[in-house]
């Protein structure tokens, strides 16, 4: 269905794409034409205002030229004979002159008289100081050629014209000026529209607020214009786009037409299309719907037509593809159920296999949790391909030893084994157990060494513990990190567990690490790192702690592999070189000193190397901390895993200025000749070297060649874990080494170290 819906849905697009792209190129120029057409009669319609203004302006101005050139008005300027008012000054002379005010100014700029009336009710108007600066009322007048629009109060608008007074003959001298003005009020504007039959009003600057309202041309319906006809008068003319409407009409109908006539195009063509194609197509369609490889009968397709044509051709490779996907299938069910590398059935099986066993009447089976003890360190001793061939040599043991009746093993991931069994004697049980964790502990011969580990095993039981696997699993995986927690190599039930709360509480902390960082809960400590001497303090050791809301402050030896397990340690090392950079370059600002700071990289971070670079980087820039004070550190025990890559990594370092120390130097697999090629600048020795030195002999041989090699090969060494006077003297006595150690201080925030540079100073003097 959904085919023939695109079909149709295809037909009507490309016949309204067609109309569409007839639109785009015959509308827009047709409807632009309209606009300038409707522009056009706009513009018309503007000039005819106009021209009725300054008609009425030219008018005034030549009744104000016969009342100026006139003897009687002359005379009357000089002797202010009360007969001209009398007969000449009246209310219908403003009538039928159709003005409101008069001025007579005589040459010295002074209003002589002044009359003037409202001609809506007759009433005067108050002329009298209502013009206080007569000399520049005619200066503005002159300027604008004898006729101007002014604002006055009280009356508003005023077209004001003026003429000098002259004889009848028009001679001279001037005997003053004749101002004659007429309101330009309601009344007038709405005799201009009923003459001119134009849609005009007017628009007051003051009114408005001292600003004119944003001219708004985009609705093509209407069109407007404003014409600025003096000291803040605007008139506003709109006119209907007749022409536009009307072509706009005509191209809608012609829409409409050429839509209709598309739709039974389009349904025409979809008649056909589906009757030679498209329900041939559904018809297969459907029947693959009914596919299932559980129903073989389902995995036939009949043929819609006897017709020989390429349908029929594809019905025919469909089913071809049928047959090879149903042999396929089982080898794609192993696939998705069981493990690629030991061939144990997988997590998903084992969800399969627990409804199965939970739906049976009266069920009740044990779940074992396995883990392996010491796996990690074969697969960072001897690589990850030993670690692999480890892994299928357990699922073999256990395939070959769990022979009890109704077991089934499954790997869940990692070196994580999960065993659903049977039993009905917890002794019977028990036997099990111990039968397969004495399989794991012999001896497995690999292709590169041979190895032994041991496994801790956590059993919960169903129903009894609990009606679901994720439960169920809990529980045990639960039990089983309680066993670990216990010495390893045992096996705990998780009804008999003491350490529940403790298994909480590490899922709690793995929890709250995830936002550590961003609610700031982390800080760090340093701790020394003195000269030969030990008088002096030469650098200092960046060690990150948590300071968690509930349990109060937690080691990183806690919370350090909870980081790389979950997968934050990148986000927490970052904050730790950002932090010590920033609060060492301060340092020594404050202090004029050149402190350095060491800190700690593992072989995790080392997995997204170029960002932990660029991370180092900006720090040393944002701070303008040298590179030469920085101490990167890296533990010898990852260089036997990650070799190459370190390598790398510390020659990247180095070509950067910055210092690279290896960092507790004896505890892994030490080579010399690795040391020498990974090309460190400092060797830290472990602290393991000096708890038994002096009073040992052998370790005091030890650590002594150790200190002559190191010299020797020029590299610099920094001893760790100096906690007495006696180990003190005995590196002090022959051996240039770096100290540091809790003889000299413990890790102490930044802020105390200056107490404890005093306390050196003074124990020096």
């Amino acid at each position: 269905m959904k085919l023939k819906i695109k079909t149709a849905g295809l037909v009507a697009i490309t016949m309204g794409t067609f109309i569409l792209l007839l639109f785009l190129f015959i509308r827009p120029l047709i409807l632009d034409d309209a606009q300038e057409m409707d522009k056009a009669s706009l513009d018309i319609d503007s000039d005819r205002v106009q021209a009725y203004i300054n008609g009425k302006g030219e008018d005034l101005q030549r009744l104000n030229a016969d009342w100026a050139v006139w003897d009687d008005t002359y005379q009357f300027l000089q002797d202010q004979n009360e007969d001209y008012i009398a007969s000449n000054i009246l209310l219908d002379t403003f009538e039928n002159i159709d003005i409101n005010l008069m001025l007579y100014i005589d040459n010295n700029e002074n209003v002589i008289f002044s009359d003037g009336y409202n001609l809506e009710d007759g009433t005067p108007l108050e002329l009298e100081g209502s013009f206080p600066s007569i000399p520049k009322l005619l200066e503005a007048i002159n300027e604008q050629n004898g006729r101007l629009i002014l604002y006055q109060e009280p009356f508003g608008y005023l077209m004001l014209v003026s003429e000098p007074i002259l004889t009848s003959e028009g001679e001279g001298p001037s005997a003053g000026s004749l101002i004659m003005g007429k309101v330009l009020n309601d009344n007038f504007f709405d005799k201009m529209r009923n003459e001119l039959a134009v849609d005009v009003r007017t628009l007051n600057i003051e009114e408005e607020g001292g600003s004119l309202p944003v001219l708004n041309n985009e609705n093509d319906q209407v069109l407007v214009e404003r014409m600025d006809i003096g000291d803040g008068l605007f008139l506003e003319i709109k006119r209907e786009a007749e022409y536009y409407k009307e072509k706009l009409g005509s191209m809608n109908d012609l829409f409409l037409t050429l839509s209709l006539t598309t739709l039974l195009l389009t349904f025409l063509v979809y008649y056909l299309l589906d009757f030679f194609v498209l329900s041939r197509i559904s018809y297969l369609s459907i029947q693959l719907k009914d596919v299932d490889f559980e129903k073989p009968l389902s995995l036939n397709v009949r043929n819609s037509k006897t017709a020989k044509d390429e349908i029929t051709d594809l019905e025919k490779s469909v089913q071809g593809m049928l047959e090879s996907l149903e042999k396929a299938h089982s080898e794609v069910s192993k696939l998705a159920y069981y493990d690629q590398l030991t061939s144990l059935p997988n997590r998903f099986n084992l969800y399969k296999e627990f409804e199965k066993k939970a739906n049976e009447e009266d069920a009740s089976f044990a779940i074992l949790f396995f883990d392996l003890d010491g796996f990690k360190r074969v697969n960072d001793l001897y690589g990850h391909s030993n670690g692999d061939e480890l892994l299928k040599q357990i699922g073999l043991r256990f395939i070959d030893n769990a022979n009890h009746r109704g077991s089934v093993l499954f790997r869940i991931g990692g070196d994580e084994f999960i065993l659903l069994t049977d039993y009905k004697e917890r002794s019977e049980l028990v036997e099990e157990i111990e039968l397969l964790m004495g399989e794991i502990r012999r001896e497995f011969i690999l292709s590169k060494a041979k190895a032994m580990i041991s496994s801790s095993v956590g059993v919960s039981f169903y129903p009894t513990d609990g009606k679901t696997l994720d439960d169920l699993l809990q529980y045990a995986d639960s039990a089983m990190y309680e066993a670990k927690q216990t010495g390893k190599n045992n096996y705990i039930f998780y009804q008999e567990m003491t350490g529940k709360q403790l298994y909480k509480y590490y899922l709690t902390l793995k929890n709250d690490l995830m936002s550590a960082v961003s609610l700031d809960q982390l800080y760090l400590e340093y701790q020394p790192i003195m000269d030969s001497s030990g008088n002096h303090i030469q650098g200092i050791e960046a060690l990150v702690r948590w300071n968690h809301p509930e349990h109060g402050v937690i080691m990183p030896l806690h919370f350090i592999p909870l980081a790389e397990e979950i997968g934050v340690i990148r986000e927490l090392g970052e904050w730790v070189i950002r932090k010590a950079i920033k609060d060492a370059g301060e340092w020594n600002r404050r202090y004029n000193e050149a402190l350095k700071v060491a800190v700690n990289v593992s072989k995790f971070q080392l997995k997204s190397k170029n960002e932990l670079f660029t991370v180092i980087d900006s720090s040393l820039k944002e701070n303008g901390f040298p590179a030469e004070l920085l101490q990167i550190e890296i533990t010898e025990s990852d260089t036997v895993t990650e070799y190459e890559e370190i390598a790398i990594f510390i020659k990247e370092l180095k070509a950067r200025g910055i210092c690279v120390a290896l960092d507790d130097f004896g505890v892994g697999a030490s080579s010399l000749f690795n040391l020498v090629k990974l090309n460190v600048d400092i060797v830290k020795i472990d602290r393991s070297f000096l708890q038994k030195v002096p009073e040992n002999e052998k370790d005091t041989i030890l650590l002594k060649g150790i200190y002559g090699i190191l010299h020797d090969l020029g590299i610099e060494v920094v001893t760790e874990g100096i906690e007495t006077i006696h180990q003190l003297e005995f590196v002090t006595a022959k051996n240039l080494s770096s100290l540091q150690g809790y003889y000299f201080s413990e890790p102490i925030p930044l802020n105390k170290l200056i107490e404890l540079k005093d306390i050196l100073h003074e124990s020096s003097l």
